[in-house]
């Protein structure tokens, strides 16, 4: 098998299971974006939104440790009780961003990187 076919995949199946997490936990909006293979940042961006800060960290420590004992795979950098409202994770293949709503739309990621996957 191809390798870069079988990591496109293998980051595929982490990033549906991080919405899959998100869900879980009640995160409002999951959204996968796949991104074009030449961004050289990622495969995937998943975005979703939490309604309160204890809610962004109660996310963000569920998907970071879902994924380390599901697929033995540690954040490689991440703000972890950053208050600005908005918490990343970078898994490589895939990177997590969950934001509080007014974070969200100020910013509207999935505008600018949904355009830039088409």
């Amino acid at each position: 098998m191809d390798l870069n076919k079988n990591r496109v995949e293998k980051a595929e199946e982490l990033a549906n299971f991080c919405i899959q997490c998100a869900e879980d936990k009640k995160a409002e909006n999951p959204l996968l974006i796949k991104l074009p293979e030449t961004n050289g940042i990622a495969d995937y961006f998943v975005i979703a939104t939490a309604n309160s800060d204890p809610h962004l960290q109660a996310l963000a420590s569920h998907i970071e440790r879902q994924v380390r004992e599901k697929f033995e795979v540690r954040v490689t950098s991440g703000d972890e009780g950053n208050p600005g409202g908005w918490v990343l994770l970078d898994f490589n293949t895939v990177i997590v961003h969950l934001m509080l709503p007014e974070i969200r739309e100020k910013y509207q990621l999935e505008t600018l990187w949904g355009r830039a996957a088409k």
